[in-house]
């Protein structure tokens, strides 16, 4: 892990969800996290529709971003699991194929630009994991998550292709519950944790609807309540709490859990001021996890 890290937004984040970007950067500087913002940087691209209508389209857009960080001589973080996986899967792909290596260069030299492969790339979730880390997260504890149960989503990006990613147990993920557990909170077990939200699935949105109806009713089955889900990936914070509501409306099931993005959980454990991260900002209102929170 690096002292400093080029700061990777994408454009998800900046432009739909900037309340995730300030919760993230609240406890960066609570952390002593040092990053430098990536001028120029553009979208990762997606790691599925752009990679499905052209693969070397897809790469050298992504090296663009990768050749950034590089001539700021430093790692790359990234705030969405979506910009890890292309960015991370550039770097390893371009790394073995030395031909798909020259392509992309040549693309690049003609704006100025050359892919080197010498930056790496990490989700935040990778550093946050990390014993000094979590040992620094426990020491920033104003507001202890100790009565919560929480349900940690991990997404498909986050963790897969593990022979690319290579962080994280694919089949048994524990950094997510691990960041949760030195909150305090109670990380709870259940048969769909590691099911896909159904985001990339827009072409049949019937498919992204069974998806999240069947994990959210796979919570409200627990013996113990759920006080909220945590995401770190925006495209399924978005789709598990715009679509929970949706079916709510069209079926008799109780689906009334928030979901927020882990940084948001982590400011507030933190003791940053709620106003800050305008939480009202989604369709499931986190009212019951504030009010046990007594925040």
């Amino acid at each position: 892990m690096s002292d400093a890290y080029a700061l990777f937004l994408g454009c998800t984040i900046p432009l739909k969800f900037p309340h995730f970007e300030k919760a993230f950067r609240e406890i960066s500087a609570l952390l002593d996290i040092t990053y430098k913002e990536m001028e120029g940087a553009s979208c990762c691209p997606d790691p599925v529709a752009t990679q499905s209508l052209n693969v070397d389209t897809w790469l050298t857009l992504a090296a663009r971003n990768l050749a950034i960080a590089e001539k700021m001589d430093l790692d790359i973080m990234t705030v969405c699991s979506g910009c890890y996986e292309t960015l991370k899967t550039t770097r390893v792909l371009l790394e073995e194929d030395k031909d798909a290596f020259g392509r992309v260069n040549s693309v690049l030299n003609q704006i100025n630009y050359k892919y080197k492969g010498t930056s790496d790339v990490f989700h935040f979730v990778e550093l946050f994991v990390q014993d000094e880390m979590l040992e620094k997260i426990r020491e920033k504890i104003v507001t202890p998550l100790d009565n919560l149960n929480i349900a940690a989503h991990y997404g498909c990006h986050l963790i897969r292709p593990s022979n690319i990613l290579q962080f994280d147990d694919p089949e048994r993920p524990e950094s997510m519950d691990k960041i949760l557990n030195i909150l305090g909170a109670n990380t709870v077990a259940f048969a769909s944790k590691l099911e896909c939200c159904g985001y990339c699935a827009r072409l049949n949105e019937d498919i992204g609807f069974k998806l999240v109806e069947e994990k959210m009713i796979d919570l409200t089955r627990l013996d113990n309540e759920v006080d909220v889900m945590v995401a770190v990936c925006p495209a399924c914070v978005s789709q598990y709490d715009r679509k929970e509501r949706l079916l709510q409306r069209n079926t008799e099931e109780d689906l009334n859990i928030p979901i927020l993005y882990l940084p948001e959980l982590m400011a507030l454990a933190f003791g940053v001021d709620q106003t800050k991260l305008d939480l009202s900002r989604r369709s499931v209102k986190p009212k019951k996890l504030l009010e046990k929170l007594k925040i």
